[in-house]
């Protein structure tokens, strides 16, 4: 009994080492606040678990309650644009979870189709249907009563509550009811539950519908919080509550697990996403260590049930384990302590500390923008926190690491938001925490700005719609002003994708003998742009020139283009005049594409940041940076220019 007491406690003894070792080596980890930030941040991750606790411990798995919480958050939010009531929204919400939850159990069970099928198929059609649902574009303009599901109560956040009272609710019914021991008894031996009288169909129905309710209150409390939804809601969501899951010691071969296990699993990957970034490591390795703590859970646990299996030991091998963990826990607690001593340097010496958020660091893009923002911190003795989300389509992600920041005390925050409304209230959030706001590369939607008074102080970019305009005539005359093209759009409904394909469709207006046939989006990737492409050609294979909306996504349509026999035929051009478009321009594969110099972005965002806090000196309300059509004219002399700096 004591031994599996301490097994049961050992994921609570990794997130209480997690929590001291971040609050040595991070003043800011400790407070009260940011512990409540960390329960809030993981709250999403630990709705979702519940659902994926009951699945995996019954033998099961569900990969769709990701896209489920898309649809269903846009399902609650076009309910109060229409004038619905919170209540009403909030139903409509949740039946659309449960109805999509019992359509993955009654297929896994009446088709007798394997769950991991039945539920990617799922994860598929209800992404699809929340593209169609919205048009592809997010849904804002909520009410300020809907609002309240985001805030406090007695200072502790509405949705710590919602998880304390669901994951109590959830303990009860995994322990006492029927739900609860049948799916321990289906995810240990289907067939000996069946044969002791089990109705295994009717509650693997019942644990689906389950996860697909809990996705529709986790889709509530996200379009609460961000006050809007997106059809790009909660991409690789199922990914992070299956391992919340496991972490928290579910066996993924079923019949073993707890509910509680779940929550602690949640935290500990809240935790870690939080105190990274509190201790400012950089983003490409937040994935690494996330990812490092589920391996590692998962080989203790199939350690432990091999000793539990084994001879108990003796002697000095009964107490190796102990002096092994000691060990490591002595080195963390003085890895931390140097840390420590290291970081609080900057603010002691009263040195300006200036957040740089892009949207990503996954192209030359941004690694260009962070660069020079961090030549331009060197040169005005600033210090340069670079944080981001893995996906520029993460939203939520990019909403946690501005809460983060705000909890560090920064004192400004260069900011490229990934949604132009979803990221508005996090705005509002460093607003309140007087910190200013500058926004690079991507505006914000001001209607939605205006709605809770979020401000910031100026905005730094290039005009997206006329670098689309500047596209869209060096296209025309190109092809002579006649034919059939297409468009790769970026994220559909983000500001910057929308402007550059209206600038383009304002820059062919003049030629009436251009037919613009398809405009598909690609989320600014290059291998879903090859795809959009191959489609693009099957469907249209007519067409003569295509533009793209990044040079990413150019690129990969390049090579779709090239695999189809038709670069003579076609002429593509991008936006962003990365190294590899340059490439591709000189050898004559790419026609061309639209520099907007991101280096010239960080850069003047560090510079005046640095003047308002320095100096007072608050910047133009909008300052524009240029545009410039590359081609194999100027690409040599462009690429000179682009190394020198200029």
């Amino acid at each position: 009994m004591i031994r599996n007491l301490s097994a049961r406690l050992q994921t609570l003894f990794v997130l209480i080492g997690l929590v001291i070792l971040f609050g040595i080596a991070s003043p800011h980890f400790l407070g009260a606040d940011n512990l409540l930030n960390v329960m809030q941040q993981s709250a999403i991750n630990a709705i979702l678990g519940i659902g994926l606790t009951f699945v995996i411990i019954s033998g099961g798995i569900d990969l769709s309650v990701g896209s489920i919480l898309a649809l269903c958050s846009l399902v609650v939010a076009d309910l109060l644009v229409a004038g619905h009531s919170t209540v009403v929204a909030i139903a409509g919400g949740l039946l659309v979870g449960l109805l999509c939850g019992l359509l993955n159990g009654l297929i896994t069970t009446l088709g007798r189709i394997p769950p991991f099928i039945t539920t990617l198929g799922m994860m598929l059609i209800a992404r699809s249907a929340a593209k169609i649902y919205s048009g592809s574009k997010p849904i804002s303009g909520l009410p300020e009563s809907f609002r309240s599901l985001s805030g406090s109560v007695a200072g502790v956040p509405v949705m710590v509550l919602v998880v304390g009272v669901l994951y109590v609710l959830a303990h009860i019914v995994l322990t006492r009811t029927k739900l609860g021991r049948y799916s321990y008894a289906i995810g240990g031996n289907e067939e000996a539950a069946w044969l002791s009288g089990v109705p295994v169909a009717r509650y693997k129905v019942a644990i689906y519908a389950l996860a697909g309710l809990m996705a529709g209150v986790a889709a509530v409390l996200m379009t609460s919080r961000l006050n809007a939804a997106s059809p790009l809601s909660g991409e690789m969501y199922e990914l992070y509550a299956i391992a919340a899951a496991v972490i928290g010691g579910v066996s993924l071969m079923g019949g073993e697990g707890r509910v509680l296990g779940t929550l602690i699993g949640a935290l500990i990957m809240g935790t870690l996403r939080n105190g990274l970034n509190a201790l400012n490591v950089p983003s490409a390795l937040e994935g690494m260590v996330v990812g490092g703590v589920l391996v590692i859970a998962v080989v203790l646990d199939r350690a432990r049930h091999r000793k539990a299996d084994a001879k108990p030991a003796e002697g000095f091998k009964r107490y190796r384990k102990i002096v092994y963990v000691g060990l490591c826990a002595a080195l963390a607690i003085a890895a931390a302590v140097s840390f420590r001593a290291a970081s609080e340097s900057p603010t002691e010496n009263g040195i300006l500390t200036i957040a740089f958020v892009p949207k990503a660091l996954n192209s030359p893009f941004w690694a260009d923008m962070e660069q020079a923002a961090e030549l331009e911190a060197g040169n005005q003795g600033v210090r340069l926190i670079s944080l981001a989300a893995e996906r520029e389509t993460d939203v939520e992600r990019q909403y946690q690491i501005i809460e983060n920041l705000i909890q560090q005390k920064v004192d400004a925050i260069l900011l490229a938001p990934s949604g132009s409304k979803e990221l508005v209230p996090a705005i509002r959030k460093a607003n309140e925490a007087s910190i200013p706001v500058f926004l690079l590369d991507t505006r914000i939607d001001q209607a939605a700005a205006d709605s809770i008074g979020a401000r910031v102080v100026t905005y730094i970019g290039s005009d997206n719609f006329e670098g689309g305009a500047v596209a869209g005539r060096a296209l025309a005359t190109k092809i002579g002003g006649q034919g059939e093209v297409a468009i790769i759009e970026g994220i559909s409904g983000h500001e910057t994708a929308d402007q550059r394909r209206l600038g383009f469709l304002a820059g062919i207006k003049s030629h009436p003998g251009i037919r613009v046939v398809s405009s598909q989006t690609a989320n600014w990737e290059r291998a879903r742009a090859y795809t959009v492409a191959e489609n693009l050609l099957q469907a249209h294979p007519d067409i003569v020139a295509i533009f793209a909306a990044n040079d990413e996504m150019a690129l990969g349509a390049l090579e779709a283009v090239h695999a189809a026999g038709k670069l003579n035929d076609i002429s593509l051009i991008g936006f962003d005049a990365i190294p590899d478009a340059l490439t591709n321009i000189r050898s004559g594969r790419l026609f061309g594409s639209v520099a907007q110099f991101p280096s010239e972005m960080g850069r003047l965002g560090v510079l005046h940041a640095v003047a308002l806090l320095r100096d007072g000196v608050e910047p133009p309300a909008e300052i524009l940076t240029k545009v410039e059509m590359i081609d194999r004219a100027n690409v040599e002399n462009f690429a000179i220019k682009a190394a020198d700096g200029e």
